[in-house]
């Protein structure tokens, strides 16, 4: 239902908002990502580990035996938590842990960009940092959608329907101001869970953890979805200006 959604809403923008589509389709990573050569594949390979890295941690936090899988796209929670029981709290906490390690790492190297650049005097290293955290908000936000094997597809089960309510409609809300392909798939994916959740064909499973656990993941997932979303999207329109001012042309 998710799929046949979002290519529905992709034809229609291809017809009635093509210029939409083609910016969506742009924010798929940053502008002049060619320019820095090797650096690019190190800075992604790095950004990569860290976010796996989250999700190893709290792994081995919660007890659980560690299985290594180097691919990215949530492939170490996927191969720790398929061969564990399903314990929609615990299965939470491990997916979403690589995301936010990510975006912690992201904001640094923004913050690193702002430290560093220099209007009058462009460098090339601050937009590369900028790059780099554009890369990174892009690929954590891409591993929050809500399907499995993707991390949003361990979460999505300890999510409330009111926070699906809640969470979708101020989703779309983002979308309107800055619109994002990879929200757009955060959207699709997530609206039928919830319509199967308020029309009784799916039962509930977000009762795992405590009411304090549960209300920060409800609320911590959505505010990730929205901030990642809104990151990307800024950081992107700025990164071709920045980049042409440091390079000269």
């Amino acid at each position: 239902m998710g799929m046949a959604l979002l290519v529905g809403l992709l034809v229609f923008m291809a017809i009635f908002h093509p210029a939409m589509l083609s910016k969506g389709g742009e924010v798929l990573g940053p502008n002049y990502l060619g320019a820095y050569g090797w650096a690019s594949v190190v800075g992604i390979f790095l950004q990569v580990v860290v976010h796996e890295a989250g999700t190893l941690l709290t792994a081995w936090r919660l007890g659980l035996p560690l299985r290594f899988r180097f691919f990215g796209l949530g492939m170490n929670a996927m191969a720790i938590l398929k061969a564990q029981p399903r314990r929609p709290w615990i299965d939470a906490a491990v997916g979403i842990a690589g995301p936010v390690t990510g975006t912690l790492v992201s904001v640094g190297l923004q913050v690193a960009f702002t430290l560093t650049n220099n209007p009058d005097s462009p460098q090339l290293m601050p937009p590369f940092f900028l790059g780099m955290a554009c890369v990174g908000y892009f690929y954590n936000l891409f591993t929050l959608i809500p399907i499995l094997d993707l991390e949003g597809g361990w979460i999505a089960p300890e999510i409330a329907p009111q926070a699906w309510l809640f969470g979708l409609v101020a989703s779309v809300l983002q979308l309107t101001r800055d619109f994002n392909l990879v929200l757009l798939c955060v959207i699709c994916f997530g609206l039928p869970r919830l319509i199967l959740l308020i029309s009784a064909r799916a039962s509930r499973t977000d009762t795992g953890g405590t009411t304090r656990q549960r209300l920060i993941l409800n609320i911590g997932y959505f505010v990730l979805v929205i901030t990642l979303a809104w990151l990307s999207s800024r950081t992107f329109e700025r990164l071709p200006e920045i980049v042409r001012d440091a390079m000269g042309d």
